[in-house]
């Protein structure tokens, strides 16, 4: 094999790896997105929320390590490290900071304040690990940022509820930017067990809060779904789909969550969007789609 041939492999390669990592957070935002309606569906407390769907999640992810790895199961647990940990913590509290977020905002609100996780993950990977975004990143994600103002300014309410629901919102897009440059940084290392156990960090915590432990055969049934396919699928895609892509990208396919969110709930429940909403919706999905093709044919 001549040199020029290994060059095309490789190159190859790469672009077939950023293009499985694409569809990989492609389908696991698509799961990620319908939170907000779980959350609306089950109509039940925060505390209760976090302990039954960090249970169901970490059955749905222990039973995917243990269909891959067989006896190597929990030598994956041990083998997590610092960085697990750290991206475990991170998961909790990006996901007590959402459920609770949703307790006081719309849907809306706080799908559009994660459309900002671009910018900031683009900020902490140049910080972290100096990953430099490339110039179709931040301009892609400049536009999907006025989407998200767009929708902003149709449903901001200044009401102390509504502010501290979005700035919740905002806590958790700082935590889910941090822990996608973590991922990213230490990709060598499975970072699946460490989804596992952030779920069930926030089970635990949630444990003094739980306000009744009465639950319906129903109810038992929404949290499976909520943990099974939400969590479980969304964060095993996502998070084996951040090690294949730099983290900016990922960040910018993860703003896909945007437009969905509020759209589940809008079909199922009748939670209408403005048009202003609407209009910014179809602003981010337009750069999510267009970075892709860019950055697709570049690699």
């Amino acid at each position: 094999m001549t040199t020029a041939d290994a060059a095309r492999d490789s190159k190859d390669s790469a672009r077939s790896t950023y293009m499985t990592g694409i569809a990989m957070l492609v389908a696991g935002t698509a799961a990620f997105s319908t939170a907000g309606l779980f959350v609306r569906l089950i109509g039940r407390d925060a505390a209760t929320l976090l302990f039954w769907r960090g249970i169901f999640t970490a059955i749905a992810i222990i039973a995917f390590i243990w269909w891959r790895e067989r006896g190597r199961t929990l030598t994956q647990f041990r083998q997590m490290g610092r960085p697990g940990w750290m991206v475990a913590t991170l998961n909790t509290a990006s996901m007590a900071f959402f459920i609770v977020s949703l307790q006081y905002t719309t849907v809306a609100n706080n799908s559009i304040i994660f459309g900002t996780a671009p910018f900031l993950t683009a900020g902490v990977a140049w910080l972290l690990i100096r990953e430099r975004p490339t110039i179709a990143t931040l301009a892609f994600s400049a536009i999907a940022l006025g989407g998200a103002m767009l929708v902003i300014g149709s449903s901001l309410s200044f009401s102390t509820e509504r502010m501290f629901g979005d700035a919740l919102a905002v806590l958790m897009t700082v935590s889910f930017a941090v822990k996608t440059v973590l991922v990213r940084q230490h990709r060598a290392r499975s970072m699946v067990p460490a989804a596992c156990v952030g779920a069930l960090l926030g089970s635990i915590g949630a444990i003094p809060f739980v306000p009744s432990w009465h639950i319906t055969p129903a109810e038992i049934g929404l949290f499976a779904l909520f943990g099974f396919t939400q969590q479980g699928a969304g964060l095993i895609l996502t998070t084996i789909g951040i090690t294949k892509v730099p983290a900016a990208h990922a960040a910018l396919i993860m703003s896909l969550d945007v437009p969905l969110s509020p759209m589940w709930v809008w079909m199922i429940i009748g939670e209408q969007p403005t048009a202003l909403t609407l209009a910014g919706g179809l602003l981010v999905l337009a750069a999510i789609l267009g970075h892709i093709l860019v950055e697709g044919r570049r690699r």
